[in-house]
């Protein structure tokens, strides 16, 4: 069961249960401070205004006032509010349902609050931007051709089967590159037959070829014969030392040694 109080602050009338009675308490419309009164003044206000009906004063021009029904009567008017002022202390235990009434109405207005919805996270927008991403670079990524010829591989317990056709020594049109099996580098022309210590006189051996021999013909290819013995970067320079020496023709052979 509950009592009903007015703020003294918005002037609502509220409901609140009966062990608040004696406390302060804040407005649920407007949050004010109200200090509810306690049982014992309730009680001493109602049996005040009951006893004030039942025998009414004989003096109608002078009221006698005591300092306990002043008490009772704002206590009264402070708990019911102005429309309650007048008691009917006969329908005291019939007042009991609409109070309930009100009461269970007050604490319909009290909503809780909603609760947070923590649902899953939606992953799809992020997965559709990384590959987009993906996509994008993949698209402007630049890559990088590198230029390479094919050689055959070496095997070097079983020589090559296949027949090898040497050049002539006197054929003008061609500069043979020995490459021995120390990676040591021979150039041998119509003319000439000179060692190379490096690739750099490797260089100048082979422009000085393509100058042309004594009798004016011009060389336009290199064959290169590479011991099996020698190493794949030896014959990687003499390829690119002919390059540099302006020679557009190559081939490369495979020999088990020189005569």
């Amino acid at each position: 069961m509950g009592i009903r109080f007015q703020c003294p602050t918005c002037k609502v009338v509220r409901a609140a249960n009966e062990r608040l009675l004696g406390r302060q308490i804040k407005c649920p419309e407007c949050g004010g401070p109200v200090r509810l009164p306690t049982r014992e003044q309730i009680l001493e206000g109602r049996r005040a205004q009951l006893a004030a009906r039942k025998s009414p004063p004989k003096v109608p021009a002078t009221v006698v006032s005591t300092p306990a029904v002043q008490t009772a009567r704002s206590l009264q008017a402070e708990v019911l509010g102005p429309g309650d002022a007048d008691w009917d202390g006969d329908a005291e235990e019939q007042a009991v349902d609409p109070e309930e009434k009100e009461l269970a109405a007050a604490r319909t207005t009290f909503r809780k609050p909603k609760q947070r919805d923590d649902g899953d996270m939606d992953m799809t927008p992020m997965v559709d931007v990384t590959f987009l991403l993906l996509i994008f670079f993949m698209i402007t990524a630049s890559f990088s051709v590198q230029k390479a010829f094919k050689t055959p591989a070496q095997k070097r317990d079983d020589p090559s089967m296949n027949p090898i056709e040497q050049p002539e020594d006197e054929n003008p049109d061609i500069v043979t590159v020995q490459i021995d099996e120390f990676n040591a580098y021979n150039v041998i022309t119509t003319d000439w037959d000179r060692p190379a210590g490096s690739k750099q006189d490797l260089i100048v051996l082979l422009s000085q070829a393509f100058q042309g021999d004594s009798s004016g013909n011009q060389p336009s290819k290199v064959v290169i014969q590479a011991h099996e013995d020698c190493i794949h970067a030896a014959v990687v320079d003499a390829l690119d030392a002919g390059r540099e020496a302006h020679f557009e023709s190559f081939e490369v052979s495979t020999v088990e040694q020189f005569d």
